[in-house]
Formats: structure tokens, sequence, C-alpha cells
């Protein structure tokens, strides 16, 4: 059954080899250049720090089109390598089977349902993770640059790219095909419905709705002025900033929600520009008055965020999440072969 599994499938497996040895081909080379690039401006700005393209590393490396379109293009295979596997390794697994009618050939052989569908389960779902993770170590490695530079590993399309969570989510979108294959039992209603479900779930309902909640966000309060993203460590992930009035009230327009104290300070430093746009000119360098009646009211400037530190936390538990609905959606496709169809 072993060798019938793998004659069946080793076509799939040599396609996503010879992409994963192309993709390797790019990315191994231009990461080291990348990384070395960016080790000699660290280098430099080290020894030549009033340089003024020191103070924005990132705004000043790889300005050339090519270089720009490799940060962005190189690390997108991750992004849609689980969708696609979900849908062209998982959808079909069984639904091609019943489609053509080679179960029921199978399942008048010595073979038993379950352990044939145990034996395509477990060559379909470790091959997934063998080359999710040989796709994603080679990602993870090749942004080892552009995290350095950028310190945004939660942005929410860096963090689906990088670390286990890939992984994890290949196995889950192609345990959800298979699971919809033996559902619907026809390859493209499966690759419909696995599409906009995984669609929904990875890149709608968990970075904006569960993702922020893994754990509690860290509160910062300042009062009114600049210097608020001092307090912010760096690489830290903002879920939400604005302002408070002395209860606690949030603020949306301080031009209409201020105090009356400070309605008059404003009126006084309030300009129109030749377009109509109104905004405030401060004169002179004593500070802001605004800011300081505003402070003397009570009102400051809140934020939540994530710190960085928690970023294998957070992949912890996605991926954790994601393995659970795996197991649920290959122990849903048992009962649909093995009960259902009985």
């Amino acid at each position: 059954m072993n060798w019938f599994a793998w004659r069946q499938h080793r076509k799939q497996f040599l396609v996503v080899g010879i992409i994963l040895a192309l993709y390797a081909a790019l990315l191994i080379p231009t990461g080291l250049h990348f990384w070395h690039t960016y080790q000699s401006a660290v280098a430099s700005c080290a020894q030549n720090p009033a340089n003024p393209s020191c103070t924005d590393l990132s705004g000043s490396l790889f300005q050339p089109t090519i270089d720009q379109a490799l940060l962005h293009l190189a690390p997108l295979a991750i992004l849609l390598l689980p969708l696609i596997l979900g849908l062209f390794w998982g959808a079909p697994l069984l639904s091609k089977e019943y489609t053509e009618g080679t179960d029921k050939l199978v399942w008048t052989q010595s073979v038993s349902r379950r352990k044939w569908l145990t034996i395509k389960l477990t060559w379909i779902l470790v091959a997934t993770a063998i080359f999710m993770g040989a796709f994603t170590a080679l990602a993870t490695w090749w942004a080892h640059t552009s995290n350095s530079l950028e310190m945004n590993r939660f942005d929410s399309g860096v963090f689906f790219e990088q670390g286990i969570v890939p992984v994890t989510y290949g196995i889950f979108a192609v345990a959800l095909g298979t699971m919809f294959g033996a559902w619907f039992r026809k390859t493209m209603i499966a690759l419909g419905v696995t599409l906009g479900l995984y669609i929904g779930f990875a890149f709608i309902t968990v970075p904006l709705m569960i993702r922020p909640h893994y754990m509690a966000p860290v509160a910062v309060t300042t009062p009114m002025g600049p210097g608020f993203s001092d307090n912010i460590p760096q690489g830290a992930w903002v879920l939400t900033r604005g302002m408070e009035d002395q209860n606690g009230r949030v603020i949306g327009d301080v031009f209409t929600s201020a105090p009356p104290q400070c309605q008059q300070v404003i009126q006084q430093n309030q300009v129109t520009d030749n377009n109509g746009r109104v905004g405030i000119k401060i004169k002179g360098g004593s500070g802001n008055p605004i800011d300081a009646c505003l402070n003397k009211a009570g009102w400051h400037l809140v934020a939540t965020y994530q710190p960085s530190y928690r970023y294998w936390d957070f992949q912890y538990i996605e991926s954790g999440i994601s393995l659970s609905l795996s197991a649920v959606a290959v122990a849903a496709t048992y009962w649909l072969v093995l009960k259902r169809d009985a």
C-alpha cells in the first residue's frame, strides 16, 4: 500500500521538489547579497555615524527596482503555498477517487478502508510538513536582513511567512481540502469551499479578530506632546493608539472635543492654508501651548501593543490552533469515509 501511495503521488512530490530547488536557487544568493550589503552598511555607519543615510538604513538600502521586487515578492510564495497545497493536494486526494470510482476498487481488495485512508493521509500530510518546513526555513533565513532593518516580524504578512506558523497552516489547508473532498465528492466544489474558508480564516478572521487577543496587551500612557512613540518598544505590534480625556473617554477630534479652557488656545494657534485646510501653527520655541493646556486638563495619549519578545509565544499559540483544527478535519474525514460511506 505504501508503494502504491508513492506511485500515485510521486509526480506531485516531484513538481513541488523542483519548485523548492528553484526557490532555493533564488533565495540563497540573494539572501547572502542582502545580508552582506546590510552588514557593510552597519560597519560603515559605525565608522561614520554622521552619514545622513545611517539614520534610516531601511529607507536608503535596497532601493533598486529589482531589490524592492525581491523583498516584496520572494516571501509571497510562503503566503500562497499552504493554499496551493490545500487546493491541489488536499481537495483532490479523495474527491478524485470518488469521481473515478477507484475507491470501490480499493475497498473490494484486501486493504481495509481505515488502512487505505490512514496511509493516504499520512503520506500527504507528512509530505506537506516536509515541503512547507523546507520552504519556510529558507524564507525565514532569507528574511534575516529585512527583519533587522524593519523590526516588523509582528506585521500580519511577515508573521505568516516565517517561523513555524506557515508549516502548520500548510497542514491545515491540506487537511481542510481533504475533508471537503470526502464530504462533497466533487473536486471543483471542494476546491471552491476550501478556497473560501481558508482565505476567510487565515487572512481575515485570525489576523484581525483572534491573533491580537492571544495574550493581554501592554498599555502605555504618556502626556500630550511629541515623543509618544519613544514609549513603545521597537518592533512591538501596536494594536491601538489615541487620546483620552480625564475620564478615560476616547477622543476622536481634539479640535471639537477639547475642554473649554483649551478652545481659546487652539483658536489662537489655528491657521488656514491656501486650500482651506485648518491646522495648528506653533509660534516660537517654548513648546506647544495646546499640549500644555490639554495635559493640565488631564488629557493623555494611550496605546496598547504586543511586545516583540512575545513573537514566538504567538507563533506557538497560532500553530497550536491550526494543528488542532487540522486534527478536527482529519477526524471528520475518517468519519465521512468510514461511517457515512459504510
